[in-house]
């Protein structure tokens, strides 16, 4: 039985109306599935039913009583335990029917037959029948067996027989019964006991069968009747298939039906039974049919005569013949007729695969009668010798079938599978016979292996995943078929010649297709290493080049073991590989040199790998090579070192930028597999062993600028093979230095995988602590049993030592968690970025799933908690507070995640325990939740969450979310979360009663969608299950029922604004009509709505208040209808009428508003309710999707609906219906798009109103939507193939709306067909798919195209249409063939066949219209495969003489794309040398013909000379070195005539004089092709002083184009670079008309050495020019161009020693000036990217001089800007700057800046007044506070430009480099600041003071919970500090004394409880620095000194 139960997959639709009701109940597991294994795959067996514990005890009592004195033994005993555990788990049952197995088999124990027989059989006997499921019943199969050796008659014989009786009732249902018959069979006592009662249990199953079937319509057991059905099914299969023996005497009467045999009676119900379920796929799964199929293949095998069975299988499927009966039973002729053939669900599809696998090689290979008239499905298949070949082609047919349903389709091709292996089965066990042989082996002519090699060409990149692998099975057996074939008939040479032709095409293929990998690991052991080395040298390296693309990775690793193993097997004597296990090579003195060699065989192409500057292929190389390699030879992992490490500095092939990369890459892989350890690790500079890592390099890397190279480095510290090795001191401190700097990364993949790194260090650090904490209570307890200390016991000494060092050990993993935890705690600042805050919380989460909240978790695999050294302080009041406040973290992925860590802390959350606390708390979130701002209403919403779970839910709080509203407390704990919620809906109710009152002043000050998403979190928290729900479930139904009360009042009152239907019908307005609306509703409102207009624009406020209402109010909907239990008024939560209204109101919405905001917010909804509605045992209920569905279809077709914008929320109410079907065969999404189609096909009338929305125009909406949906994107291909002729025919429609709409659906059908593009260049071959793959899945498309392509050529080609317009369906058409490429399989299938397009294609290069010339060039491509490509090009250069210019435009056009799409193929070679020889001379001859075209015509010519002929990429495009040295050779002599004569002609045209005042149409671009080839040559040449002169051409284009090709190419030692150089600093200076040369003459200036000594102006007269075009011009792209000129001139001045310093000092002045404006965040992104590039050129000087102070702060900008490129570029150039080794990432870079800073000599007060103004910040603390505290707040704040910048960081840098610099030197700046210092610090405490009362209301630490005050307040302490670090050094210290008093006196009155931990620890320090100021300069305080009265304490 192939099939197991977890194959099983209950889903289908019947479109009868009784089944239609409840065919979703067949979308999940079914009911009865959860009595059987499958039920939870992987789960824990069910326990024993409770009922038969009872039979049991008296079953014992009866023996107890009838022998009193008799004890048990110990196999009773351990039965007698299981009767007492009838409530225990099935953990504990299971374990006393183990140990009563151990008694049994235990030969010590004494066996006593009567205990046996009379206790022991009755109880296993009855359990085994009474347990639910296999898993448990298997546990009493040895007691069976085991009784049954001491008794001939059991119990369990007598059991068996009433478990299989039809005549009792039973608990368990058929399909349990029928696993239990199956389970039985698989045992010795059972099969004989079975097989003993067979024609009883047939008896039972079809008997049950039948019954089954007859109640399939009872649609409430539905899911039932399929499950017994199906289990029935398949134990008939196995009894049938496996114990064919035993069942043949009754199934062998199919051959002679006696009508009165009871046993032909049998298998004629089972036959009609079986092929009914076959017949009618619409009503049974594909499993049924499938196993249906089988088990008639079974019954018919069984016949006696194999040519009756032949002739019965021929006669019922296969002919034409009157079909026989067998007692009346005979093949439907929906399944043998031309439907059961052609449906998509092909029922004939379960027979042929059942005949595959079901039927004896002798009924196979019988030859079939020569009169045989077949179907005609097999009529072109003739002759046809036997059954085996019939089922073959079958077969074949069905696999070729593009539109089968996914599930068949799968079918299909396992059957194909299966014919093979059974073809493969049969002739290995032929033993040579000849004939079968040759019966077998006749399928497998040349034609045939090349179908089924090519389905897996065609399939392999299949939409539906699970065909992969069955076209893989299939290429795998095909190839050992034909192996066996080849060896049997001697013809091994054209197999060996056939596999490597299998193998050049693969190697030719693209390198990025999947199936390449796949088929050549099948190749490798059939041909060897060898064989793909000779056909590519570089095989290796090309597949890791390969690399780059994620998802070819594994495939290519995959490849490349087998291949490595292979070579193994090959290279290394005495080593053979073994299948399934892993080798090991270890070197002795025969095996180190092949090992050697090996090895250097793939480390090369690791390392170039490893280096290569593909970020993504280094990363793979690294993640899926090293790995496995290394576990190979872990020596090898020393061979990749020494390489990296020998030639570090020498030149070789490897980037040496790059080798830190590989190195950390190697040596992480390394560490993880313990080949080296962390004892390699050293702090000696000097040292050369190659076997010792410097912890210098380690340094380097977790700066590194590269990423990857920082995770590989930290995954080198965190990974370790052994779970305990120790994580030394020294891997500790680089954690500590890693970890800050790294938690802002804007990388969410960097982010994972460090929070991924320190998750495994913490479970190995939890796992050390353990294990040394073991140790040191054991090394303790030794010392305490040696008693006195004696330090001469050596023993003793060694036991110390070990307890000191295990107590060092923990001591560090100790003070390394406490420095984590603070950290994460400090990460959490108001303020910090997302990305921080995400990656703290992250790591917080990581480090209480392995450390706990207050107590550690048990360990897996511990029953206890084993002793832990300490506790881990993650559950304190700070972190608790803190990670409240982070719950107002503006982004929602942040919130949840502190929500989710606080929902694992204890109750009540520390700091927060008491019903006040909570109160506040609560009043916090209120205050936010009504914030029109959506942020600060989503985080009060998560506020109330918080409070609700963990104070109301958990600890029944009384809570009152209003503020000042007195009402009616709870009367129990129980009620508690009930009547919070009421008065939480008590508050919507009066913000929805304000809103229809007044809906401006309500958007304004109550809006709605806070409130209800904070209802929404509540009802998401209730667990419906629970006992405290389920016991006031009465109330929970009153508060639902108003919830969704509510929801409708709030989508009532907003419903008019997001509507606004028209008075002439249910026309919805326009957008500019529902502004009229909002207007007329502001004047509504009254004055009392304008009082205000801080908020906001008044539209804005609306409009945001009424779709976030409907929003959240649907997102509410959704999680009611989804969760809350649904039944009868007095069962459910809610009823089935609440369903139906829910629908209701959401298909209003989706079909009425016209926000697509809003309605795209009501879509999830309204799919959750469809499938809950579907899933419902309620029929009435069920079908109310299919009838809603039938509605919204008939709707389209009425005369009232129209939405306009794309149908709005139409297509999303159809499609929530259609995807929410669970059933594999999608049948209402079937009927839709059938209708959709009929209905958008027809043709609207000519005098259609197009201001009204046609029926047409809806039904292209929907399915464009329908076919965007994932979900949908397998079901939906089937009709790709419709919708593309619907898109194609609608570019012709008349209607401007249709033409507009198939665009945006053929736009989608591209997208759905070729897949989401992999590159941005949608021409790539990556983005493509082979011609043959196409129209193999969509084969109808290959005659449509070819139609509708004929027609629009026609058109073009008739005369009297030949400039006319341009047939509508030719662009689509081209623009789909375009999109292919060929293939190197390619054949000429009819199908598939592209050769039949070529014609027509080529045929449009006539087109008068440019766009369609190239469209078909485009085109032209993929149907030219590379063998015909020069036969091609000829043919098209051969022009005739009658044909136009365009023609011969069309026809070069078509050439060059041709080249440009086969020359640079790395496959060609023949190819290459024959268009080398060939196409030369076709191109002099229509050089020679240059005066005859146009100047359009002939630039295009000369562009295709140019790229071919003079360029010649191609010919180096990734080939081997001597293929390129041939082409080249050959290249050389035969471009050499053409070259000429176009050089001398191009020579010719750009001297030409010609009339100004003539216009010569094209002339510019003829020019500026002959200019590109001048330069081409001169470049080719290394002279470009014979083409300079063409930068002054009169034409731009040509001075632009040689600037280009100049800049590009050009080089120092070239000849004529210094008059270039002149041209360029001329043109510069001078002007120049066209902005784009003028732009680029600058940028080729910047990589030039600029030399003055040639031009007649001098340097500075250039700077001040450039200067002046910088101020003057109007342009952005001059400015962007002259910024970095001006940065690369000052370098140079800066290098001449001559140049006279105050003008030098000027010049720095002035750009720094320049840089520092250009360099702000509200400056646009390519202004600050020339700023940066400007820097890089001055980077070297910018640290060397002391005058630029500000461009080093600006530095500090840049290394925070928002752009990524910015930032690493910045990087860059300050690793640079300063001589790094290596590149540093930006946030080390910003701090060497600083540090830089720091150590400034010159400028101080400049610099210090600079930092000073950013450790104050622009705005003082007064008014950030008011601006804070503000009741009004704009309803969309100014979002900040630059939200990676986090303004703590500069903050922080600019307190440290004041401090160090102030220690040098006092600034005026910061004594001018004083006083405003002061004066911040008592505001603070007056702030403080006023919001102390009731701090909680403004959050866990009051006002300095926010974001911009925190930052002020922090400041403002930072700034008092710094004060006081150099006070004393200040003159006029007695000025200050007063001063410090006062402030002394402020700060000791700031409230602690009022600040955040942050601001707290510094309001601490400023009170340290103020007290020992005053110890030294005033009076000493001692108010520690509580026992001395106050006045005392003041000395």
């Amino acid at each position: 039985m192939r099939q197991t139960f977890s194959s099983l997959n209950f889903q289908f639709w019947k479109l009868n109306k009784p089944l239609q009701n409840h065919a979703s109940l067949l979308s999940g597991s079914l009911r009865s599935m959860s009595r059987s294994e499958k039920v939870k795959a992987g789960g824990k067996p069910i326990k024993l039913p409770p009922s038969i514990f009872a039979s049991w005890k008296a079953v014992i009592d009866d023996y107890t009583q009838a022998n009193p004195k008799e004890e048990f033994t110990p196999l009773v005993v351990a039965l007698t335990r299981l009767v007492d555990c009838s409530n225990d788990s099935w953990e504990q049952q299971a374990a006393c029917l183990k140990k009563a197995t151990q008694a049994l088999n235990d030969k010590r124990s004494n066996i006593n037959k009567d205990q046996i027989v009379r206790v022991v059989e009755p109880i296993v006997s009855s359990g085994y029948f009474a347990a639910a499921e296999n898993l448990s019943r298997r546990h009493f199969i040895p007691l069976v067996e085991a009784c049954s050796r001491h008794t001939s008659e059991t119990n369990f014989t007598k059991l068996y027989r009433q478990y299989i009786s039809l005549d009792t009732e039973h608990e368990a249902s058929v399909a349990q019964r029928a696993l239990t018959i199956s389970a039985t069979l698989e045992f010795g006592y059972g099969k004989r006991t079975a097989l003993d009662a067979l024609r009883e249990t047939l008896v039972f199953l079809v008997t049950a069968l039948d019954r089954s079937i007859q109640q399939i319509g009872e649609t409430t057991a539905l899911i039932d009747r399929m499950a017994d059905i199906l289990y029935v099914i398949k134990t008939l299969h196995a009894l049938l298939s496996r114990h064919t023996a035993h069942a043949q005497p009754i199934f062998a009467k199919i051959q002679n039906p006696n009508q009165d045999d009871p046993d032909t009676q049998l298998v004629a119900k089972l036959l009609d039974a079986l092929l009914t379920i076959c017949t009618d796929t619409e009503v049974y799964v594909r499993d049924c049919s499938q196993v249906a199929g089988m088990t008639i293949a079974a019954m018919i095998n069984m016949a006696p005569d194999a040519d009756f069975a032949r002739d019965l299988l021929l006669e019922w499927f296969f002919t034409t013949k009157e079909k026989r009966s067998i007692l009346g039973v005979s093949p439907k002729p929906a399944l043998i007729g031309d439907s059961g053939w052609t449906d998509r669900d092909v029922p004939m599809l379960s027979i042929v695969k059942g005949l595959v696998s079901g039927i004896r090689t002798e009924v196979l290979l019988s030859k079939c009668p020569s009169n045989l008239q077949f179907i005609p499905v097999l009529k072109e298949f003739h002759p046809l010798e036997n059954l085996h070949e019939i089922l073959f082609f079958s077969g074949s047919y069905f696999c070729s079938k593009a539109d089968l349903q996914s599930s068949s389709k799968v079918a299909a091709f396992e059957s194909m599978a299966t014919w093979l292996a059974e073809c493969k089965s049969i002739m290995q066990a032929c033993n040579g016979d000849a004939q079968t042989m040759k019966a077998v082996s006749a399928v497998f002519q040349p034609n045939i292996v090349d179908k089924l090699v090519h389905y897996v060409w065609d399939h392999w990149d299949d939409p539906v995943d699970v065909i992969q692998h069955k076209v893989k099975a299939i290429f795998e057996v095909t190839l050992q078929v034909v192996e066996i074939k080849a060896a049997y008939f001697k013809e091994n040479e054209a197999y060996q010649e056939f596999l490597q032709k299998l193998l050049n095409n693969l190697i030719d293929m693209d390198w990025h297709r999947k199936v390449k990998y796949a088929l050549l690991n099948i190749l490798v052991p059939k041909l060897g290493t060898d064989a793909f080395l000779q056909v590519e040298p570089r095989f290796i390296w090309k597949c890791l080049r390969a690399m780059d693309s994620l998802i070819l990775s594994t495939q290519i690793t995959a490849l490349l073991l087998a291949f490595l193993n292979q070579r193994i097997a090959e290279t290394i004597p005495g080593l053979q590989t073994i299948k399934g296990q892993n080798i090991k090579l270890s070197e002795n003195a025969e095996t180190k040199v092949p090992i050697q060699q090996w090895t250097d065989l793939w480390a090369g192409p690791v390392l170039r790998g490893l280096t290569s500057p593909s970020e993504l292929l280094r990363k793979n190389v690294s993640n899926f090579i090293l790995q496995p390699v290394f576990k190979i030879c872990p020596q090898s992992f020393w061979t990749l070192m020494e390489k990296l490490q020998a030639d570090y500095h020498s030149n070789s092939e490897f980037d040496k930028e790059l080798r830190l990369h590989a190195f950390i890459a190697v040596l992480k892989v390394g560490r993880s597999l313990d080949i080296v350890s962390a004892e390699a690790y050293t702090l000696d500079k000097s040292n050369s062993c190659t076997r010792k890592i410097s912890v210098d390099t380690l340094k380097l890397a977790i700066y590194h600028l590269d990423p990857q190279v920082r995770l590989d480095v930290l995954g080198l510290m965190c990974e370790s093979r052994k779970a305990i090795s120790p994580i030394t001191k020294t891997e500790m401190d680089i954690l500590r230095q890693f970890i800050p700097l790294n938690m802002n990364c804007t990388s969410p993949e960097f982010r994972q995988t460090f929070c991924t790194h320190i998750s495994r260090l913490l479970f190995r650090l939890r796992g050390i602590l353990y294990a040394q904490y073991r140790n040191y209570k054991s090394s303790i307890a030794y010392l305490n049993q040696l008693g006195k200390e004696d330090p001469a016991d050596k023993k003793q000494a060694h036991a110390r030592a070990d307890a000191d060092k295990a107590l060092d050990s923990i001591e560090n993993g100790k003070q390394f968690l406490y420095w984590l935890i603070h950290h994460i705690e400090t990460s959490l600042y108001p303020g910090a970025s997302y990305q921080r805050v995400a990656t703290a919380l992250k790591l917080l989460n990581h480090l209480i799933k392995i450390f706990g909240v207050t107590e550690l978790p048990v360990p897996e695999g511990f029953s206890d908690q084993p002793d832990f050294p300490f506790q881990v302080p993650v559950g304190t009041p700070q972190l608790s507070k803190v990670l409240i406040d982070t719950l107002m973290n503006p982004f929602d992925f942040n919130r949840m995640q502190a929500f989710e860590i606080l929902s694992q802390f204890p109750n009540p959350l520390p700091g927060v325990e008491s019903r006040q606390d909570a109160q506040q708390l609560l009043r916090w979130g209120l205050d936010n939740v009504v914030s029109t701002r959506a942020g600060e209403s989503d985080s009060g919403a998560m506020v109330f969450r918080l409070i609700f779970t963990k104070y109301v839910k958990e600890l029944g709080y009384d809570l009152y979310p209003e503020r000042d509203v007195k009402q009616k407390a709870a009367a129990t704990v129980e009620l508690a979360p009930v009547v919070f919620t009421d008065r939480l809906l008590d508050l919507l109710g009066k913000q929805v009663a304000a809103a229809k009152s007044n809906l401006l002043l309500a958007a304004q000050q109550h809006p709605m969608h806070g409130t209800l998403l904070a209802l929404q979190y509540i009802f998401r928290e209730l667990d419906y299950r629970h006992p405290a729900v389920r016991t006031r479930l009465n109330e929970w139904k009153k508060i639902h029922a108003r919830a969704l009360s509510m929801v409708n009042s709030v989508c009532d009152v907003v419903m008019d604004v997001l509507s606004n239907p028209s008075p002439e019908g249910n026309v919805p307005s326009s957008f500019r009509e529902m502004e009229e609306a909002i207007d007329d509703l502001i004047d509504e409102c009254g004055e009392e709505g304008d009082e205000d207009n801080s908020t906001g624009p008044k539209h804005q406020v609306i409009l945001s208040c009424c779709w976030r209402a409907v929003k959240e109010a649907s997102a509410l909907l959704e999680v009611i209808v989804s969760r809350a239990p649904v039944g009868p008024e007095n069962a459910g939560v809610i009823s089935f009428a609440d369903l139906k209204n829910s629908g209701a109101l959401l298909r209003t919405l989706l079909t009425t508003v016209r926000h697509r905001g809003a309605f795209s917010a009501v879509y999830p909804a309204y799919v959750s309710l469809n499938v809950r509605l579907l899933d419902s045992p309620d029929p009435s209920t069920a079908t109310l999707p299919a009838e809603w569905l039938e509605e919204n279809l008939a709707s389209i077709t009425s005369s009232n609906i129209s939405i306009t914008r794309r149908s709005a929320g139409l297509p999303l109410c159809i499609l929530a219906i259609i995807s929410s079907e669970r059933s594999s065969k999608k049948t209402m999404l079937d009927t839709t798009m059938k209708r959709l189609l009929l209905l958008a096909n027809q043709e609207p009338p000519p005098d259609a109103d197009q201001r009204i929305d046609m029926p047409q125009v809806h039904a292209y909406n929907i399915m464009r939507t329908i076919f965007m949906d994932a979900k949908l994107a397998t079901a939906v291909l089937g009709y790709a193939s419709d919708g593309f002729s619907l898109a194609i025919s609608g570019f012709s429609s008349s209607s401007w709306a249709i033409r507009n709409c198939a665009v945006m659906l053929f736009s989608t059908l591209l997208q759905r067909t070729f897949g989401t593009k992999k590159t941005k260049d949608e021409h790539s071959a990556v983005n493509k798919l082979t011609g043959r793959e196409f129209f193999t899945r969509y084969p109808q498309l290959h005659p449509y195209l070819l139609e509708q392509l004929t027609i629009a050529v026609d058109q073009l080609l008739a005369k009297s249409t030949a400039t006319s317009t341009v047939h509508p369906g030719l662009y689509p058409i081209l623009t789909l063939l375009s999109r292919l490429h060929p293939s190197v399989m390619d054949g000429t299938d009819q199908v598939t066949a592209m050769a039949p397009f070529v014609p027509l294609v080529t045929s449009c290069a006539v087109s008068a219209i440019f766009k369609t010339r190239e469209m078909a060039a485009r085109a032209l491509v993929p149907l030219i495969p590379s063998s015909e490509l020069v036969q091609t090009v000829l043919m098209l250069l051969d022009v005739p003489n009658v044909a136009t210019q365009n023609e011969i435009h069309g026809r070069l056009l078509q050439v060059q794309f041709l080249l440009r799409g086969h020359l640079y193929h790395s496959g060609l070679r023949d190819n290459l040398f024959d268009f080398i020889k060939r196409v030369p001379p076709a191109m002099l001859a229509t050089v020679m013909c240059a005066e005859m075209i146009s100047r359009v015509t002939y630039a295009l010519l000369l562009d295709i000379i140019s790229e071919f002929f003079f360029d010649c990429s191609w010919v180096s495009s990734d080939r081997d070195q001597g293929i390129i040295e041939e082409l080249t050779l050959a290249a050389k002599e035969s471009f050499e005539p053409l070259q000429k004569r176009v050089l001398d002609q191009c020579r010719e045209g750009i001297m030409a004089v010609t009339d100004a005042r003539a216009v010569v149409v094209g002339g510019y671009l003829a020019r500026r092709s002959m200019a590109q080839i001048l330069v081409q040559d001169a470049l080719k040449k290394g002279d470009v002083s014979s083409v300079v002169y063409l930068l002054e051409d009169v034409d731009y284009e040509v001075r632009l184009v040689s600037m280009e090709l100049l800049k590009k190419h050009s080089s120092y030692g070239m000849k004529g670079i210094d008059e270039l150089q002149q041209r360029l600093l001329i043109k510069t200076y001078k002007g120049e008309s066209n902005l784009n040369c003028f732009v680029l003459a600058a940028k080729f200036l910047l990589a030039l050495k600029i030399d003055f000594s040639q031009v007649p102006f001098a340097r500075d007269e250039y700077w001040d020019r450039l200067v002046d075009q910088f101020i003057s011009s109007r342009s952005q792209a001059v400015t962007e161009s002259v910024l970095p000129l001006l940065g690369s001139l000052l370098a140079q001045i800066f290098e001449d020693d001559n140049t006279d310093k105050n003008w030098v000092n000027q010049c720095i002045a002035l750009w720094s000036k320049y840089v520092v404006a250009n360099s702000n965040k509200e400056i646009t992104l390519t202004l600050r990217e020339a700023a940066a590039e400007s820097i890089r050129f001055m980077a070297m000087h910018i640290f060397e001089s002391e005058k630029t102070i500000k461009v080093r702060l600006t530095l500090t900008q840049l290394l925070q800007d928002d752009d990524i490129d910015i930032r690493n570029s910045m990087a860059e150039i300050v690793s640079k700057a300063l001589q790094l080794s290596a590149p540093v990432h930006s946030e080390r870079a910003t701090e060497l800046v600083y540090i830089n800073l720091s150590k400034s000599q010159q400028h101080l007060e400049e610099l210090s007044s600079s930092l000073l103004d950013v450790l104050l910040g622009e705005v003082d603390l007064q008014t950030t506070c008011d601006t804070e505290l503000a009741s009004v707040k704009a309803l969309f704040a100014k979002e900040n430009p630059n939200i990676y910048k986090e303004d703590m960081i500069d903050t922080q840098w600019a307190y440290v480099v004041l401090d160090i610099l102030e220690a040098r030197y006092s600034s005026a700046a910061l004594s001018r600041s004083i006083s405003k210092i002061a004066e911040n610090i008592k505001y603070l405490q007056a702030l403080l003071k006023r919001t102390s009362v009731d701090v909680m209301i403004r959050g866990p630490y009051g006002v300095t919970s926010r974001q911009a005050v925190f930052l002020a307040v922090y400041r403002a302490l930072l700034a008092v500090i710094l004060v006081y670090n150099y006070l004393e050094q200040r003159e006029n210290i007695g000025q200050y004394l007063q001063l410090t008093k006062e402030l002394e006196d402020t700060v000791q009155r700031i409230s602690q409880d009022t600040l955040h931990p942050v601001l707290s620890q510094l309001v601490f320090d400023v009170s340290s620095k103020i007290d020992t100021f005053l110890r030294r300069y005033g009076n000493p305080k001692h108010q520690t000194m509580f026992l001395l009265a106050p006045d005392s304490r003041d000395s």
